[in-house]
């Protein structure tokens, strides 16, 4: 079976091939266009819509293009994107090589995205899984459940003459978040991170239920404000005296949240990642005879293995402690604030 490791990036040595390496490389595959998952590479792998995510956050770069379920020969292997359901453009990676059919998940939803395009489970042998929310506490409401309770929560706040601020990263959540509320018929205003992911969207065809506008600090009365988590302690945001903010994030579900988000009056678990159920489904409906687990817990391969599945965890490479301290206070590691905010 292929090699995997976790080095700066997910590594196939058996084939030389980086996935979302996230220090600068010769060339590497990218599933989705999130800061955490590109580096400044010479040439990269992606969907369109992730090539032109990357052009807009990175700049350029030799760009190979594959559209979902269009396989390229080459040479020591095959590749093919599937939809991963996290934001527009994501894709689970497909490597086949040797006779063996291996599957990098990247990020993933299950769960319909109102801004992605819908995941597929693909048959594997091997299954390397994202699993930040591998832990049972993180079964999530239904996401109509979380949108009832997003509207309710911004209704009430205009009509307390409330501006209600949404807190979605700049790519994915945030167009998820445009959309529920343009569904509602609400007025929405974004922040300039969100709005320009926005109009690639537009640029890559997809188009939104309402007309949206571009943050004006004296235009935000009677509107949704959507800004990126980062925002919060910023005068945009701090300097609206009535306001009334809310977090999308999985780690809602976690005890401590109300303590996480000082300053936020309601934390709601919308994620644009798979939940603890998910996971298992995904695991199991591949039909891999070895799965790696990456990006959470050790404990969630331990419950696979408790079902009777063949999974183990893949560590972060040990290789300096220059790359370890790097790692640390990152989404992906565990311990800074950017963790929570999925």
């Amino acid at each position: 079976m292929l090699r995997v490791e976790y080095r700066e990036g997910l590594y196939l040595p058996d084939l030389d091939l980086w996935m979302d390496a996230d220090a600068p490389r010769e060339r590497s595959v990218i599933s989705h266009g999130h800061a955490d998952h590109i580096a400044e590479h010479r040439s990269i792998i992606a969907t369109p819509e992730t090539a032109r995510i990357f052009r807009h956050r990175r700049g350029d770069a030799e760009m190979l293009t594959l559209r979902y379920g269009e396989r390229r020969d080459f040479g020591r292997f095959a590749l093919t994107f599937f939809p991963a359901g996290h934001c527009l453009g994501s894709a689970q990676v497909l490597i086949e090589a040797d006779g063996e059919r291996l599957v990098y998940t990247g990020d993933i939803k299950l769960r319909p995205n109102v801004a992605a395009e819908d995941a597929v489970i693909v048959p594997c042998d091997t299954l390397v899984m994202e699993s930040t929310f591998g832990d049972p506490v993180y079964r999530f409401p239904p996401d109509v459940v979380t949108a009832a309770r997003l509207y309710a929560a911004v209704a009430r706040a205009l009509s307390d003459d409330r501006v209600p601020v949404v807190l979605a990263y700049a790519l994915g959540k945030g167009q998820e978040a445009l959309e529920l509320l343009l569904q509602r018929g609400l007025r929405v205003t974004l922040h300039g991170s969100v709005w320009n992911v926005a109009e690639i969207y537009r640029e890559m065809g997809v188009e939104f239920s309402g007309p949206y506008e571009k943050y004006d600090r004296e235009h935000v009365r009677g509107r949704v404000l959507i800004v990126p988590p980062g925002c919060r302690k910023q005068p945009m945001i701090t300097n609206i005296e009535r306001r009334y903010v809310i977090m999308l994030t999985g780690w809602a579900m976690h005890r401590s949240a109300p303590y996480m988000y000082r300053g936020v009056d309601l934390v709601l678990p919308l994620s644009d990642h798979a939940d603890f159920d998910e996971l298992v489904h995904l695991a199991r409906a591949s039909g891999a005879q070895r799965i790696i687990t990456m990006h959470g817990e050790p404990k969630f391969a331990a419950a696979l293995r408790d079902l009777g599945l063949n999974a183990e965890h893949l560590a972060h490479y040990q290789g300096s402690a220059q790359s370890e301290k790097k790692k640390r206070g990152t989404k992906k590691t565990g311990a800074a604030e950017p963790l929570l905010f999925n």
